[in-house]
């Protein structure tokens, strides 16, 4: 049982190197990092055009609530690394290899989530490094900051297992990014609406909400209720997701 279990191991770690390194040549992976990584010009042009600039810290906090970019940005990532397997039969020649559908969705979820983790550090890593050169970081560095930048991270894995969900649903790249922005979008307006005209109260239960939220850290932010809702989001778009992937036509 035990080496059954290591040998199996084995098997997952292989392929997830073999995910990375087909992920680190990706030439649409290294534009959209780069394309985070120029979000610095945005924050410099802003800085010199408005009355005040940014303080390293808001940056932080604007950075991890930008729901709509990370959207955009990962539902392109999405596209190009999830669905095109399925275009491109790649998840059939796996499993003609007699690889197990569940090590190949392992694989792929795994290296998918931490190519987002990456692509999200770059664009709040150089937002924020920008604005505290310009202005200085406005804060105390401090544990509270680190658990911030946590609380960050595990809101992006959140909003990348909805990602994976909606991309196995679909299969299809430009329908992939279409849906998952115009889903983000349509929790943006349920957002406003919860909060201008207090309907849609359900909205604040939502990952995109609480995500935005952390824009209010230390002010209106419940960390119980992000917590729950990060959790229960993960748990429940990847179960949903693998249960679909397994049932799935990979010929």
């Amino acid at each position: 049982m035990i080496e059954t279990n290591i040998k199996e191991l084995k098997c997952l770690i292989n392929l997830i190197k073999a995910e990375w390194f087909k992920l680190l040549k990706s030439f649409p992976f290294r534009i959209l990092c780069l394309c985070n990584a120029a979000s610095l010009v945005t924050t410099v042009m802003l800085n010199f055009l408005g009355s005040k600039g940014s303080t390293g810290y808001d940056a932080l906090l604007i950075s991890l609530g930008y729901i709509l970019h990370h959207s955009i940005i990962g539902y392109v990532f999405a596209a190009f690394f999830l669905c095109d397997e399925f275009s491109y039969h790649t998840f059939g020649m796996s499993l003609s290899c007699g690889v197990s559908r569940r090590k190949i969705f392992d694989a792929k979820v795994f290296t998918f989530l931490v190519g987002l983790l990456l692509l999200f550090l770059i664009y709040t890593g150089s937002v924020m490094s920008v604005a505290t050169i310009l202005n200085g970081f406005g804060k105390e560095l401090s544990i509270d900051i680190i658990f911030l930048l946590l609380c960050g991270l595990l809101g992006e894995i959140a909003m990348g297992t909805v990602m994976i969900l909606i991309a196995v649903i679909v299969k299809k790249a430009s329908i992939t990014i279409g849906l998952g922005i115009g889903v983000t979008y349509s929790l943006i307006l349920g957002r406003t609406y919860y909060l201008q005209k207090n309907i849609f109260p359900f909205v604040k239960y939502t990952y995109s909400f609480q995500i935005e939220q952390l824009i209010f850290w230390g002010e209106d932010f419940l960390l119980e209720v992000f917590l729950a809702v990060m959790l229960l989001t993960v748990v429940i778009m990847l179960i949903v997701a693998r249960f679909i992937f397994e049932r799935a036509e990979l010929k």
